[in-house]
């Protein structure tokens, strides 16, 4: 009944305009619904695009098969100032962390609005993190390897990276796994922790 009553109350409140609070855990009362919401400088209209760009989402997370929607909830107060930021459903601890830091050191905002009034608002928005085919299928197939702590070599196009390579999902044409004594025969001790193959397509030059 009570349950029911709360929702009569959200709808009449946002049907009439009339502003519908709620209470952070620190006693903070910030409003769920205003006239104009909060805004970062800088940011434009796409929050998330702009948290997500301040993000060096690394090949560290790819490889490790790391996407997904982080969502995050936080107030900005009605002098423009950021509290009671909090990931309600993350995805990786990193990163999350990354998400609640360009929050918390972004730039003054400018705070909701009630009619001319500034206010306390709740904002909770979700920050997306991707991988591209190619990404998502060799992270799946070094989660054994990576599961030992290890990293493997990669070779591309029968030469071998020393560093992290980047290529373009259209660009890869095979991508394969080898462990094992095969692998140390066939690239020598550096591929103990066993060896990735990747073979580009023809006529389109990999990024590195």
């Amino acid at each position: 009944m009570k349950f029911s009553a709360f929702i009569f109350v959200v709808l009449f409140s946002i049907i009439n305009n009339a502003p519908v609070y709620s209470q952070a855990s620190e006693g903070v009362e910030a409003y769920n619904v205003v006239d104009k919401l909060p805004q970062l400088k800088g940011a434009g209209n796409d929050l998330s695009k702009y948290i997500k760009k301040q993000i060096d989402y690394t090949e560290a997370y790819k490889l490790r098969g790391v996407e997904g929607d982080i969502w995050v909830s936080f107030i900005v107060t009605a002098e423009g100032k950021v509290t009671e930021v909090e990931v309600e459903k993350g995805i990786d601890e990193e990163l999350d962390q990354e998400v609640v830091n360009v929050i918390l050191s972004g730039k003054k905002w400018k705070p909701g609005k009630i009619g001319r009034k500034n206010v306390n608002t709740q904002m909770r928005i979700p920050v997306r993190f991707s991988l591209t085919n190619s990404e998502r299928l060799l992270a799946e197939k070094l989660e054994s390897i990576y599961e030992s702590g290890k990293r493997p070599l990669f070779v591309l196009d029968n030469k071998i990276i020393d560093g992290l390579v980047k290529i373009e999902d259209y660009n890869v044409e095979s991508i394969r796994i080898i462990k094992g004594e095969k692998a140390v025969t066939m690239y020598g001790a550096r591929a103990e922790s066993g060896v990735v193959i990747i073979t580009s397509k023809r006529g389109t030059p990999p990024l590195y």
